[in-house]
């Protein structure tokens, strides 16, 4: 479940048995690789082509007429008795790069393994955004430092090109709790409970970028086409900073309005924040122009948005929301979710116009919930969430809104799998939808969840 921009109340409650953030929104505006072999997938080849199991039908084997193809059906690997996190996963040419638990596995089109990278404990951070290929990825070091160690993957060659400690922590405990890592250009922006550090993609070493204000910390980094580094202060004022890539130095920075600061960047080109104050009472969402200056304020109105940002325990994590998708004037928000006359849970999406911050458009699926996921020119594409009875799909918003058009109907066959991927990223390219968890069950689950053999890690699928 993602945070709740609420209209009215102006306070974060508790979301569900998840333990996830909710905010409300007031009503005028929140180098040595080791590379295992490919193990023998179900044919005897390597990799998991079809996810067949013992005498379970293969999901293919019962596609009914204008189902999409399942590609595969990766399991997930053996987990600890509790969950466990297995962030980072990246869409390449050709193959699929996942990290989970001390391991980066590449699979090819159909499943196959390509190849793996084997660390020296799992990884527990990970940038959306590669650059040129490669990535920074944080993992467990020495001792009990959980996210103590960076190295960079070719996620073309599958190599691990540098691996080294992080920069001192500095911190209450002493280690990278909570770590949070964001990517762009030739720069990684750390930040974890106590501390955060700026690093060079090729090397690891670390980066002096432009000074905060006196008295301020780092509370957050966002990547992808730029950097963006959330910061707060002693004296009740708060602010963001667009970094140079390159050097490091502060390009601009956006003064938050007194008693508030960024709480989330939803993106950063354009750049779209939400805001909130200390007690988490939402200060709306703004966007900026490519100078820092203030473009709009999203007139939210009476309604209530909710967006999936994950937990975020430490505040080091203003990046990364899922369920919302931006162009460079528009910006695309789900709502709450409602009952609609007894056909099941049902959201909108709503389209602003980033110039003047009005609604542009409305999109809604009665008994359906539905979730942006990018924009393919003046058309939103989004998921919409598979039902009890229904499987999801991928659809297309036109550029005035209405009803979707579906681009992608998953199989029912494969519905239950589906839902066990709740928590997960999903990407949309060149026609296949990838579906990539980003937590594990583990064997200690409640009875009905997905958990063991029969949980799934990755599904791909196409027309």
């Amino acid at each position: 479940m993602g945070a709740l921009l609420a209209a009215g109340a102006g306070v974060w409650a508790a979301a569900g048995g998840g333990g996830e953030p909710r905010t409300p929104a007031p009503g005028t505006a929140r180098a040595g690789t080791h590379t295992d072999p490919p193990p023998a997938g179900p044919t005897g080849r390597p990799g998991t082509t079809s996810g067949r199991r013992g005498g379970e039908r293969a999901p293919d084997d019962a596609r009914r007429p204008g189902e999409a193809e399942v590609l595969f059906r990766e399991p997930a690997p053996g987990a600890p008795e509790n969950r466990a996190d297995i962030p980072g996963f990246w869409v390449r040419d050709g193959h699929v790069v996942k990290a989970a638990l001390d391991k980066v596995t590449a699979y090819g089109d159909h499943g196959e393994r390509k190849w793996t990278v084997t660390l020296r404990g799992p990884v527990c951070a990970a940038p959306e955004s590669p650059t040129g290929g490669k990535v920074v990825i944080a993992y467990g070091g020495p001792g009990k430092d959980e996210c103590g160690r960076l190295a960079l993957i070719d996620l073309d060659q599958g190599a691990k090109l540098w691996d080294r400690r992080a920069p001192a922590a500095h911190a209450p405990r002493g280690d990278h709790l909570g770590m949070g890592l964001a990517q762009s250009g030739d720069l990684a922006g750390l930040s974890w409970y106590g501390g955060s550090a700026v690093i060079a993609v090729g090397d690891g070493r670390r980066v002096p970028a432009g000074a905060l204000p006196r008295g301020c910390r780092v509370d957050g980094f966002a990547g992808g086409r730029s950097l963006l580094r959330a910061y707060s202060c002693d004296d009740d004022t708060a602010g963001l900073q667009r970094l140079d890539t390159a050097t490091g130095r502060v390009s601009w920075t956006y003064r938050v309005r007194e008693g508030y600061k960024v709480s989330n960047i939803y993106s950063t080109d354009p750049v779209v924040v939400s805001l909130a104050d200390d007690h988490h009472t939402s200060g709306g969402i703004v966007a900026l122009s490519d100078r820092g200056k203030r473009r709009s304020t999203l007139d939210l109105g009476e309604r209530s948005y909710q967006p999936e940002c994950g937990q975020d325990l430490f505040g080091t994590r203003t990046g990364g929301c899922r369920g919302v998708a931006a162009s460079p004037d528009t910006f695309y928000l789900p709502t709450e979710l409602s009952p609609d006359g007894g056909r099941g849970p049902t959201n909108e999406i709503h389209a602003f116009d980033l110039r003047t911050g009005q609604r542009k458009w409305t999109s809604k699926v009665p008994g359906r919930v539905l979730l942006p996921l990018s924009v393919r020119g003046a058309a939103l594409i989004a998921y919409e969430q598979p039902t009890e009875k229904a499987a999801g799909s991928v659809v297309r918003v036109g550029a005035a809104g209405g009803r979707p058009m579906t681009l992608l109907r998953l199989p029912k066959a494969t519905r239950a799998t589906e839902v066990g991927l709740a928590s997960a990223s999903r990407i949309y390219r060149k026609g296949i939808f990838y579906i990539a968890s980003d937590r594990l069950a583990g064997s200690g689950a409640a009875s009905g969840a997905a958990s063991g053999a029969d949980e799934a890690m990755i599904m791909a699928f196409r027309r």
